[in-house]
């Protein structure tokens, strides 16, 4: 069997814009932000991208709810939104060859954190303690939710797990083992350990006057990450699958790039993200010339965008001013393998509607991050292609090629 053509047929998203991907989308092209003071615990900081809209007991019941870390309940949220939009649960897939490869890394610190908070405290170890803080438990609780037998696994690369798991799902696809996948990414991180543990890193955002403003991608005067959280994630199938059941497709996932910086585990470098990019391209049997937009990374450290513009320069040359490159973590937060999920899902809103969201509170040019970021509002885009970069903590890179499917 050759290689065969891998598109998207459904999307769903659990995210600090909304729990509905038109909302979610709305307010991204909106320019809104969905970084708050947080409330509840005191933490090592005062704001975050929390989900907005999600209310459990919407979606679980109470016996649900106390044994499903909050990742998982959000990877749900977001399959099944992605599910229904598939059409998955119609009979005209035999789901028990469907695959669940949801990304995660953070989210069972974070579901293990109160776990052992009590147990250093009283010395009580409670049966629930490995089941939730699983990082395979947002994979398996939606494989179990929806009766997915196929391909089961969680894809941990830090902050980049999410365009990774969709990224494998496409090779998994496109080489005939599966003709179905749901993949993407989900991480909450809101615990006062994990939080602490960020914090200690210096990697967050000190602007934390006016939460909305604080994560602020290519801009001279960013100071760090926003921690963020949630759920993106994807229905991909064969092309021949999808028009059999004459189920809509939405986009193509054309080629997938992945390296490694060996380098360092916090400090990135150009070098590796070049190559994940030049192998995605290459993996699409696209030219540089042909990718009019770069969904970036864009986490708003100054080792991340600076590091990046070089790479995305490395890669396309003098070309390189002619992209529009939008960051969509200044409104979503660092969602860490969440980020990729939800960050994918825009980029193929961005080829539907044929609209780039803006990079916002981008206020004072960077000399070493010049190119154009997409920085003033909303804007057409007439491209058909989408490159999507997730790099993460230990070197590892992905990027994904997403293009406007024709037949």
């Amino acid at each position: 069997m050759g290689k065969r053509r891998v598109v998207v047929t459904g999307t769903g998203v659990a995210s600090p814009l909304g729990c509905e991907v038109e909302t979610f989308w709305r307010r991204l092209v909106a320019g809104d932000s969905g970084v708050v003071a947080l409330d509840g615990e005191p933490m090592a900081t005062r704001i975050g991208a929390r989900v907005q809209g999600y209310v459990p007991s919407e979606h679980f019941d109470r016996k649900e709810a106390h044994r499903t870390s909050r990742t998982s309940q959000l990877a749900v949220v977001a399959a099944t939104q992605a599910v229904k939009q598939a059409n998955l649960l119609d009979g005209g897939v035999d789901r028990q060859e469907t695959a669940v490869m949801i990304g995660s890394s953070i989210g069972g610190f974070s579901a293990s954190d109160p776990h052992f908070r009590l147990f250093y405290r009283e010395g009580k170890a409670g049966p629930l303690i490995i089941p939730t803080s699983m990082n395979s438990g947002p994979s398996a609780n939606v494989s179990i939710k929806f009766g997915l037998g196929g391909t089961l696994f969680n894809v941990d690369g830090a902050c980049a797990s999410g365009t990774h798991s969709v990224g494998q799902a496409f090779r998994l696809i496109r080489a005939g083992d599966v003709d179905v996948a749901l993949a993407g990414g989900a991480d909450s991180m809101f615990t006062p350990g994990v939080v602490a543990a960020w914090a200690a890193l210096r990697v967050l955002s000190t602007l934390d006057e006016d939460p909305a403003r604080a994560c602020r991608p290519f801009s001279a005067d960013r100071s760090g990450i926003v921690l963020g959280e949630g759920a993106g994630v994807l229905v991909l199938e064969a092309e021949e699958s999808a028009r059999r059941r004459g189920q809509p497709i939405l986009a193509e996932v054309m080629g997938y790039g992945a390296s490694a910086d060996c380098h360092s585990l916090t400090q990135p470098s150009p070098e590796g993200p070049t190559r994940a990019m030049r192998r995605a391209i290459s993996d699409a049997g696209v030219a540089p010339g042909e990718v009019g937009c770069v969904n970036a990374h864009g986490t708003g450290t100054d080792w991340n965008d600076r590091t990046e513009t070089t790479a995305i320069k490395n890669v396309f040359g003098e070309r390189a001013r002619a992209l529009q490159i939008v960051a969509n973590k200044g409104a979503l937060g660092h969602g860490i393998a969440a980020g990729g999920g939800l960050e994918l899902v825009a980029s193929l809103l961005i080829l539907r509607d044929r609209i780039l969201p803006p990079t916002i509170n981008y206020t004072t040019p960077d000399p070493e991050c010049d190119l154009d970021y997409v920085t003033d509002g909303s804007r057409p885009y007439d491209g058909d292609l989408v490159l999507k970069n997730s790099f993460a903590f230990g070197g590892s890179n992905a990027v994904v090629v997403l293009g406007r499917y024709r037949p």
